[in-house]
């Protein structure tokens, strides 16, 4: 009976010494591949136990448990380049792996081993392989490798296919986007490719777009904290502007060019603008939009611009419109303001041969005017900015869970964003749709 009672209190330590270890992935997977390495440090200690044995020098007992720990230390760590900013000579930083479940932990709520090897030119890491996901045309595959002693343990390094190196995102920015993270366990395809081969990589078109956003979003020095904030508005705008470009084609190619007026002159381009003619009737403006008028001053989430006309473009082959965004040099393409919802704030009178050194339109103007926050001192929550920028009420369900909070400006990145509010928890977040046309 004693005997069965022993056995039995031993199977319940091991059973509790494996269910320990099962909620640290990144440690069991890096001890279990790593056995025979760790059996060769304990017999090295032993041999150095026998040596010292012999001599008997407390020196000697210290230096040996020095190093033992040392080699113990770098088994649960691993050496990756650092990137400062895209374009910097990245450095390379020895890795904690162990924060890695801290990311899983924050993104998806458990600490399951999902740990996955990913196979680097500088060797293998544990890593937790994700998907950023904002909308179908824009997904980027990311993965968080752990920690640095130079940026903390409140800073984790994500690294993207097709980067020299990984950039440190922020615990509290990744419980921010959590929304728009989903766990990659693919093996094949790019989501398991190896991380710093991109060139052998066969990328889609979706994964080629998303690159270049987070290559954007890395191009300033010390951009890395508010590195995923910087890489949704980048993608959000470049969806609004793919989806403007694709119902303009749509409206454009249904216009014959022949019978366009075209005797409005007008600056368009950049620094080097060179004049063009445009059609400024209100019969070829509104077949964008019954508030696309020559003249008229619009307002969408990114800001304001001015309606010039419609006149052909050889890039997208068809008529399509031309703002004057307020404080730019001349006329240009605005996708954006076609690709998500966008209001009359006014209305300016356009010079020919405009804009004149004197106009009005080459000061830049602070979009946060138009917002009237009632709510908190930061929230607008009128009918007229919800609907008219982002096409919901305040109040009305669009996410699980979630109904609309009210629109804030960011000063930052200069743009509306619309909050929601989770129902269960009372937490008021940005939303994660795009709420595109």
């Amino acid at each position: 009976m004693e005997k069965k009672g022993r056995s039995k209190e031993k199977e319940a330590k091991k059973s509790w010494v494996v269910k320990r270890y099962s909620k640290t992935p990144s440690l069991v997977v890096r001890w279990n591949q790593r056995a025979e390495r760790l059996l060769f440090l304990v017999l090295f200690f032993v041999l150095c136990c026998s040596n010292v044995a012999v001599s008997f020098s407390p020196l000697s007992v210290s230096i040996s448990l020095f190093h033992l720990s040392t080699l113990l230390y770098r088994e649960m760590s691993t050496v990756f380049p650092l990137l400062r900013a895209l374009g910097k000579v990245s450095h390379f930083t020895e890795v904690q792996t162990r924060a890695v479940g801290k990311a899983q932990q924050i993104l998806f709520g458990s600490v399951g081993s999902n740990a996955q090897k990913c196979t680097t030119s500088h060797g293998e890491v544990a890593a937790l392989r994700c998907r950023y996901r904002v909308c179908d045309a824009f997904e980027v595959p990311m993965s968080f490798i752990g920690s640095c002693q130079e940026h903390g343990d409140n800073m984790i390094l994500a690294h993207v296919p097709g980067l020299p190196g990984a950039f440190p995102v922020s615990t509290e920015e990744l419980h921010r986007h959590k929304s728009f993270f989903l766990i990659d366990n693919s093996r094949d395809d790019w989501g398991s490719a190896t991380v710093n081969n991109a060139d052998d990589m066969q990328l889609s078109e979706c994964v080629q777009l998303s690159l270049l956003c987070v290559m954007e979003a890395l191009e300033t020095e010390g951009g890395g904290a508010s590195i995923l904030d910087k890489l949704l508005s980048l993608v959000r705008r470049r969806a609004a502007s793919l989806r403007g470009s694709e119902l303009l084609l749509a409206t454009g190619s249904r216009i014959n060019e022949g019978g366009l007026e075209l005797s409005f002159p007008y600056h368009c381009g950049n620094s080097h603008a060179s004049k063009r003619y445009f059609d400024i009737s209100q019969e070829a403006c509104t077949l964008f939009g019954p508030h696309v008028k020559h003249g008229t001053k619009m307002l969408c989430r990114y800001g304001t611009a001015v309606v010039v006309g419609v006149a052909p473009e050889e890039s997208l082959g068809c008529p399509v419109p031309f703002w004057n965004p307020l404080g730019a040099p001349a006329a240009c393409l605005a996708p954006v303001f076609s690709g998500c919802p966008a209001i009359p704030v006014g209305e300016v009178k356009l010079e020919y041969n405009g804009p004149t050194t004197s106009s009005s339109l080459l000061d830049a103007e602070d979009a946060s005017r138009y917002l009237n926050p009632t709510v908190d001192g930061r929230f607008d929550v009128s009918s007229w900015l919800n609907e008219g920028l982002f096409g919901v009420k305040v109040g009305q369900p669009i996410e699980d869970g979630c109904v609309a909070h009210g629109v804030c400006y960011d000063l930052n990145l200069c743009e509306f964003v619309l909050f929601v509010r989770e129902l269960s928890s009372g937490e008021v977040r940005p939303s994660s749709h795009c709420l595109l046309k």
